[in-house]
């Protein structure tokens, strides 16, 4: 293409997705912290000549009608997908014989970069690249945290934007990747280095990931956002859950028995609204000896606590109270115990972009003063972790962590040290091999009364409700499983 043409076309790609987007390609720069769009002249931005690589133009926005079977059920903001089913629907379009035409559509989507990663998405609409997170559909992640249906984004407008569908590392040091894209020349399932060709702009790509992809894994239609305290202030550890269908929040009430008869009936504490909130976790945060509950609002990152009463059925919670301004959407695996030994519950959660482990220490104040200001107390590699649960399983009266290798299933311990910074946590011992990947969720008490804590925790299959499990502690790991709830977990 002659060097004017490309210009002039970049102009019109850049102005049509200017008017689309109301003027917003600064904002959804801004939001994810990257290189600002480059003006159509820029030399950064090159252009794919031999129409195999980089971007070569996009469309307007458009609805992704008429709708056929591909795309029934989908939705303009991140709908629920996972990531098989994204991956399936980029192989949909490999060796076909499409065109890449800025103007055209198949089966309801535009034929460009942006439009394909939007069927792969099972969105409703065909976005551009600058909108993706604008229009809440992404958010930004870091290069360790990418799996199969993420993508690596290029935001320009125009021809300078770019986006490919991320399935699988293509070698052990992370340098290339397999990876699905639509050019001038054709749909593509090929290798990339990271993050993109040199040459076409490689510096202005970055990880992002659909807000509501779904894990493979065990998926978890009956209850949710395990945790586990004395929120009826009877001494004996109760479970507490979310019921997904409904957000339905119920508590389980600890009996002191065993088997099928160590929870009693469960009782309704909050009635609808819960699925919208996460991370929950329970310890005495406001000092007055009742265990409250806390968790942060998905929407917003917000975080609240919600103070325990003593009462029972829907008067166990009072008002919630706000303790936590925004970014909490940013943390996760919240776990309550008092790790630093000053007698007041804290708050660990790790750093979903950095995988750094931070402490938040309990003040007993109110409010916005709950928590103090935060300390680092693990350097990188926790959101490779999931499920933190803390509880004393050591038994030497200080709480310890228990969480999940999500890439292998191991079950490790760190014990808690009672001191501060890095040396909060010990050196990790391995309590479980491979398979915790298939518990879906679990809850860390004491709820045998021996003083060592137990893991409650669900055994859910793909697309079905599971069983709820006791794993007893013993001081060192944990003993066999028993039993304790019967499906729709």
């Amino acid at each position: 293409m002659a060097e004017n043409a490309y210009l002039r076309k970049s102009a019109i790609g850049i102005a049509l997705v200017c008017a689309i987007t109301g003027g917003t390609v600064a904002t959804a720069t801004a939001a994810f912290a990257a290189p600002a769009p480059a003006p159509a002249a820029s030399a950064t931005a090159t252009p794919a000549a031999d129409n195999d690589k980089g971007g070569a133009g996009q469309g307007p926005r458009t609805p992704a009608h008429p709708r056929s079977s591909l795309v029934a059920g989908a939705t303009k903001l991140a709908p629920k997908i996972t990531r098989s089913e994204a991956i399936k629907r980029a192989k949909s379009w490999v060796g076909i014989g499409l065109s890449y035409n800025q103007g055209g559509s198949y089966k309801g989507y535009r034929t460009d970069c942006s439009g394909y990663v939007s069927m792969a998405w099972n969105l409703s609409d065909s976005l551009a690249t600058p909108e993706f997170g604008p229009e809440g559909v992404t958010e930004k992640i870091s290069k360790n945290e990418l799996k199969a249906g993420d993508a690596l984004l290029n935001p320009k407008p125009g021809n300078y934007g770019h986006i490919v569908l991320f399935e699988k590392w293509a070698n052990s040091d992370h340098s290339a990747y397999w990876g699905y894209e639509f050019t001038g020349s054709g749909v593509h399932y090929r290798e990339i280095p990271y993050t993109y060709f040199s040459g076409y702009d490689a510096g202005s790509y970055y990880p992002v990931r659909n807000k509501s992809v779904v894990d493979d894994g065990p998926s978890d239609p009956g209850m949710t956002q395990l945790t586990a305290g004395d929120l009826n202030a009877d001494g004996k550890k109760d479970v507490v859950a979310v019921k997904v269908e409904t957000g339905e929040l119920f508590l389980y009430p600890g009996t002191g028995k065993s088997g099928l008869d160590m929870l009693g009936d469960r009782v309704e504490i909050g009635s609808g609204g819960w699925n919208g909130m996460k991370n929950l976790t329970v310890g005495d945060f406001n000092g007055d000896g009742k265990d409250d509950l806390v968790a942060s609002k998905t929407e917003t990152g917000e975080l609240f606590l919600y103070p325990g009463t003593g009462k029972k059925s829907l008067e166990a919670l009072g008002d919630r109270v706000l303790i936590g301004t925004g970014g909490w959407n940013g943390m996760n695996n919240l776990s309550a115990g008092d790790f630093n030994g000053d007698g007041k519950a804290d708050i660990i959660a790790s750093k979903n972009e950095t995988g750094e482990l931070f402490l938040y220490p309990g003040t007993a104040n109110k409010g916005l003063d709950t928590l103090g200001s935060r300390t680092l107390i693990g350097t990188g590699g926790w959101n490779g972790m999931n499920k933190l649960a803390a509880g004393d399983f050591n038994k030497d009266g200080k709480p310890d962590l228990v969480a999940t290798k999500t890439e292998t299933g191991e079950l490790f311990l760190y014990p808690g040290t009672g001191k501060a910074g890095l040396d909060t946590l010990g050196d990790r011992t391995q309590i479980g091999t491979g398979g915790w990947n298939g518990i879906s969720d679990y809850a860390a008490a004491d709820f045998t009364g021996d003083g060592i804590a137990d893991l409650a925790a669900v055994d859910s299959d793909r697309g079905e409700t599971g069983k709820l499990y006791l794993y007893k502690g013993n001081g060192k790991g944990l003993d066999g499983r028993t039993e304790i709830g019967t499906g729709g977990w």
